[in-house]
C-alpha cells in the first residue's frame, strides 16, 4: 500500500524512521509561504510516474520546519539509490542555493523510504491540483499516484 506524507505528514514519516533524515526549522527560522518551483528526480514511483525525469513543477509551500536535513553518508546513499523524488530549483530546472526555499541538504524537496512504498514531501500537490482554485495544477500528476 502506497503512503504519501505531505509536510507535516513529512515530518511524521521521518520521525517514525520511514523515510530517512529529517525535517527541522527553516534556515530563515521563519514560517515561509510561497510558490516555488520542484525538478523531479525520479520518475519511476507511483507519485511521480505522471511526469518525465527532470520536468519543473510549480508547487506551494507553507512551513516554518521544513529544512530536509541529514548525514552526508545517507545523503549520498539516498542519491546513489535514486530515491531523492524532488528538488527544489529555478522556473529552468536548475537546482541552485538561491532556489531553495528552506536550506535543504542538497535542495531535497521530497524522498522515498527504504522500501519505495513511502514517499514524503514537504511542498503541498494537493494545493495544486485543481484548475477551480487558481494557479498551478501540477500537483494533480502526484495524487493521481493513487489512482
Amino acid at each position: 500500500t502506497p503512503v504519501l506524507g505531505v509536510c507535516n505528514g513529512a515530518q511524521i514519516g521521518s520521525e517514525s524512521r520511514l523515510t530517512p533524515g529529517a525535517f527541522t526549522t527553516n534556515a530563515s527560522a521563519r514560517f515561509q509561504c510561497e510558490d516555488v518551483y520542484l525538478r523531479v528526480e525520479n520518475a519511476d514511483t507511483p507519485w511521480t510516474a505522471a511526469y518525465d525525469e527532470g520536468a519543473v513543477l510549480s508547487l506551494p509551500i507553507a512551513h516554518g520546519e521544513g529544512r530536509f536535513e541529514i548525514e552526508a553518508e545517507r545523503y549520498d546513499e539516498l542519491v546513489n539509490e535514486d530515491r531523492v523524488l524532488f528538488r527544489y530549483c529555478d522556473a529552468d530546472g536548475n537546482v541552485t542555493d538561491a532556489a531553495n526555499p528552506n536550506g535543504s541538504t542538497g535542495n531535497v524537496a521530497g524522498v522515498l523510504g527504504e522500501r519505495e512504498t513511502v514517499a514524503v514531501l514537504m511542498p503541498h500537490p494537493e494545493r495544486a491540483a485543481l484548475a477551480e482554485l487558481g494557479g498551478s495544477t501540477d500537483g494533480q500528476g502526484v495524487l493521481e499516484g493513487f489512482a
